[in-house]
């Protein structure tokens, strides 16, 4: 079983000419475990949300995920930000709810449903201070492969050092480019990259939106993978972290970073079609091979 441990968010999008697209489904843990639907029949979600949670919105998840992690918070709101975007494609995302009430209520380890199966991949994108108790707990299980996908305002020059320490208890992480950037002080990719790595990440991902993502590890030459085109761009939000569930589920399925850093490009690229994390699933990994064998690497 491959999971997604994170947050549903209701996104409230408005584009530069002033469309609003209202209370879509998203969250970076949604985004992510519907990256790795593209690739596995077997996903799940763990996330806590509030009693005002549309039905529509859990029918939706519950036709794509095992909800067996769903937790239903009784004394919250469900987590809603504006998604604003700017001309050059700059997005703004502002919480309309209490963020530390977000990272205040974040699921438990023993909140994890006692009749999963094992779990062969897994993407954290949970409070950085908490990555220690996941990790160990998930190791504790007998998890597979753990990819962090560190909070945005966690990424910055003085966190260099706790980012080395937690990057060194799973086995991907992966910022984007300006989260690298403002981590390393570094600006060329390839020494953000370098730099991550030499902080104590055993392998990392480097998304860099439209000019793909940089994937590396101690072991290996920094291997750029390219973007996998998508049928129309509609909305990037969510990208980044469809990537990052493909590309575990790549390297837990293939051991290869190249096949993985293929993976994730093309969960990415079914993430940019539509408003909201989710989509049709009929014959979705038939239609991934598909954009996979497409990719041209260098």
């Amino acid at each position: 079983m491959d999971i997604s441990i994170g947050s549903v968010i209701l996104d409230d999008i408005i584009l530069p000419d002033g469309q609003a697209h209202m209370a879509r489904l998203g969250g970076g843990a949604v985004h992510a475990v519907m990256g790795m639907r593209v690739w596995s029949q077997t996903v799940g979600l763990l996330t806590p949300v509030g009693p005002d949670c549309p039905a529509s919105v859990l029918q939706a998840l519950g036709a794509c995920f095992d909800l067996g992690g769903l937790i239903v918070r009784e004394h919250i709101k469900t987590p809603r930000a504006w998604q604003l975007f700017e001309t050059d494609g700059t997005r703004n995302e502002v919480f309309r709810t209490d963020f530390q009430e977000l990272v205040d209520t974040f699921p438990r380890v023993d909140e994890i449903p006692a009749g999963w199966p094992p779990l062969r991949s897994v993407h954290l994108h949970c409070p950085p201070h908490q990555v220690p108790v996941w990790a160990a707990a998930l190791r504790q299980r007998g998890s597979g492969l753990i990819l962090w996908e560190p909070y945005d305002g966690f990424c910055t020059a003085e966190n260099l050092g706790r980012f080395g320490e937690y990057a060194r208890l799973v086995d991907v992480v992966s910022p984007n480019l300006n989260e690298g950037r403002a981590l390393t002080g570094e600006t060329q990719p390839e020494r953000v990259l370098a730099a991550l790595l030499a902080a104590g990440a055993r392998t990392a991902a480097l998304r860099m939106g439209a000019l793909g993502s940089l994937v590396g590890s101690a072991e290996s030459s920094p291997l750029p993978v390219p973007v996998a085109p998508a049928a129309r761009v509609v909305d990037v939000t969510g990208a980044g972290n469809a990537y990052c569930g493909g590309f575990i589920v790549g390297l837990a399925e293939t051991g290869s970073l190249q096949q993985a850093g293929g993976y994730g490009a093309v969960a990415a690229s079914f993430a940019l079609e539509q408003f909201g994390a989710l989509y049709d699933t009929q014959n979705l990994r038939a239609r991934a091979e598909e954009r996979l064998a497409r990719l041209r690497w260098e």
